[in-house]
């Protein structure tokens, strides 16, 4: 295993210091691997001396444990993320931890830089990823405090973010020409710089649509205490082990308020309705679960849930574009 241990700074450091590592050289801003650990480069440069970003496009002959060590003031990594899984692609953040195995992987992260991360791929993986990080200076700097508690309130989800935004076909089109892009050209650094700003301004302006008016009244007003409620409420619908949705009533309880103020504080802050965060919860269970190949579609739509395996194809093709069936891998 190819194991690599960084503290967040700009990413052209980070780069630095893993070719040293590993005895390689930086040519134009660029590794490229040597035939012994795979194929492929990374690239990392500046868009300003507050944000940075890196490139990575490669598959390895090792598995690829990536450990990120948070900084102590709130900064924001913002991840585009397409890799064709071989084996696994593991994600852990404090308590949690994500297991993806497949086939496939394309989805926006959105994090703070204020957690430790880790991130592994299983050798013969294509990965292909940009990240770009926003210093908790220019956070600190740049953001009104509204749009801040916002962006709180949704990294502070965690890995329950790790596959909610996917990348569209605008997005995938301004990826292509960056993992198209010949680096070494005069004009791709120029090139590179618009692409960057182009996914930062898509993705923000799209995160800032999502919330109206009213939700973001409604999460200034929210006190500590109903965010821990909440938090509890969460976790109960986020349990792999829960073997159908709470009443409201149940949930009310646990929060120590009324079903009125529960559903309306619960999606101010989660940006979706109760039934429906469970209901997407149990169905990202599903997905990997058929992605191990263990389980026929019947066992696993009977596991989350569902009784009549005609809904649970409905609510499965609703949420990820495919059948069941199309996920099973083939042995």
């Amino acid at each position: 295993m190819i194991h690599y241990t960084f503290h967040l700074r700009d990413y052209r450091s980070i780069l630095k210091d893993f070719a040293k590592k590993f005895h390689l050289e930086v040519i134009k801003k660029k590794v490229t691997l040597p035939p012994h650990m795979g194929k492929g480069y990374l690239f990392a440069s500046n868009i300003s001396e507050d944000i940075s970003f890196v490139i990575l496009n490669f598959s390895l002959k090792h598995d690829l444990l990536l450990s990120r060590i948070k900084t102590k003031d709130y900064g924001l990594t913002l991840s585009f993320n397409q890799i064709e899984i071989s084996e696994f692609a593991k994600f852990k953040e404090m308590n949690e931890k994500v297991v993806d195995q497949g086939p496939r992987m394309n989805s926006i992260f959105l994090s703070s830089t204020n957690q430790d991360l880790e991130f592994s791929f299983s050798r013969d993986s294509e990965v292909r990823m940009v990240v770009i990080m926003f210093s908790p200076g220019l956070v600190r700097k740049c953001v009104k405090k509204d749009i801040l508690i916002d962006l709180r309130m949704y990294t502070d989800r965690g890995l329950h973010n790790l596959n909610s935004e996917p990348i569209t076909f605008e997005y995938r089109q301004w990826l292509d020409d960056i993992f198209n892009m010949n680096t070494d050209s005069e004009l791709s650094g120029l090139i590179l710089r618009n692409r960057i700003l182009m996914l930062t301004e898509k993705f923000l302006v799209s995160f800032l649509e999502k919330d109206s008016h009213e939700a973001k009244i409604a999460r200034k007003k929210i006190k500590a205490k109903d965010v821990r409620a909440l938090r509890e409420v969460e976790e109960i619908l986020s349990n792999n082990n829960l073997d159908k949705f709470p009443s409201i009533e149940q949930l009310s309880r646990t929060a120590m308020m009324s079903s009125t103020k529960l559903k309306t504080k619960f999606k101010s802050i989660y940006g979706m309705k109760l039934y429906e965060y469970y209901n997407r919860h149990r169905l990202e269970k599903a997905r990997g679960l058929l992605q191990s190949g263990e389980y026929s579609v019947k066992e696993v739509g009977l596991d989350i849930g569902f009784s009549n395996l005609s809904n649970f194809a409905k609510a499965f093709k609703k949420e990820f574009g495919i059948l069941p069936n199309e996920m099973l891998r083939v042995k």
